[in-house]
């Protein structure tokens, strides 16, 4: 019998049930990280325009409520257990092309712009009276 260095397994588990309620949409997502002994649950409620987010764990808890504000934008702001807050603004640029700006207050702003096959991602750190550590990363998606 021969072993191989690397055998295959499985890393994660998940399941997702969704259902109807008053012309609603309910799902429960619960998931497993099997390398990291990490389980949380998403549970999402899509009203309309309003999308609410909350994720559990055992040590985190988040909630996010997204707001459709018209066709082309969307607010989404997020309260974790520890209090820290984000507000992200979702923009549609039409053609599958999008920039999401998230302000972390007193942390950070991040911007990711996808434009086609090209994807940027920039992060400013707000540190003080600076914005020292900027980060800039481009990725093209090559299709063979």
């Amino acid at each position: 019998l021969k072993r191989f260095a690397t055998s295959p397994r499985v890393s994660h588990v998940e399941f997702t049930k969704g259902f109807d309620n008053d012309g609603n949409r309910i799902t429960i997502n619960p998931r497993y990280n099997v390398n990291y002994d990490h389980m949380d649950v998403v549970m999402t409620y899509d009203a309309d325009d309003t999308l609410i987010t909350v994720t559990a764990s055992k040590d985190d808890q988040e909630v996010t409520i997204s707001q459709q504000l018209n066709d082309d934008n969307m607010l989404s702001p997020t309260i974790s257990r520890d209090g820290s807050l984000s507000l992200a603004w979702d923009r549609k640029l039409g053609d599958h092309n999008s920039v999401r700006t998230t302000l972390n207050p007193n942390r950070s702003v991040e911007v990711e712009w996808k434009d086609e096959a090209w994807t940027a991602n920039v992060n400013f750190p707000m540190e003080e009276d600076s914005m020292k550590g900027a980060t800039v990363h481009i990725k093209r998606d090559v299709r063979f």
